[in-house]
């Protein structure tokens, strides 16, 4: 499988990583509810995914640190909500928000995230809703990393 084939459109509002088989949501929070979120809005809107069952599925949730790696595109294949190119593959629409919450388990008050202009992996008091948003995943499969 190359590159360009590694990501496939459900064509169900979802985009499957056929590298890892995880499922991401296709548009981001920002891009759903045009507006910014904290760290637990962002867990909620995961939350929120379950009770509608979204994409026939349950499970959603934020992404871990590892898994929000595996997101990050080899190159500057799109653009943020303002324009400005990020790691993201072209198959997700543009205009999304660069800054995306992932959970880790006893982060305290600060949050982590994955910035998609660097793809570094940074931290932010999870109250702050500052240009952040979410992406949940589905882990249909378990997958870890490595594997």
């Amino acid at each position: 499988m190359s590159e360009d084939q590694r990501y496939v459109d459900n064509n169900d509002e979802t985009i499957t990583d056929t590298k890892t088989g995880l499922i991401w949501v296709k548009e981001d929070s920002w891009l759903k509810e045009g507006r910014w979120v904290t760290w637990d809005e962002a867990d909620e809107y995961a939350l929120y995914l379950n009770g509608i069952k979204f994409a026939g599925h349950h499970g959603w949730h934020l992404p871990n640190i590892e898994i929000g790696k595996t997101i990050i595109w080899n190159e500057h294949a799109n653009k943020d909500k303002y324009g400005k190119p990020i790691l993201l593959n072209p198959i997700f629409p543009e205009g999304s928000q660069a800054k995306v919450w992932l959970k880790e388990p006893m982060s305290g008050s600060e949050g982590y995230f994955i910035d998609l202009t660097t793809g570094e992996i940074e931290t932010k008091f999870k109250s702050v809703a500052g240009r952040m948003a979410a992406r949940p995943v589905l882990n249909l499969k378990n997958w870890r990393p490595g594997s």
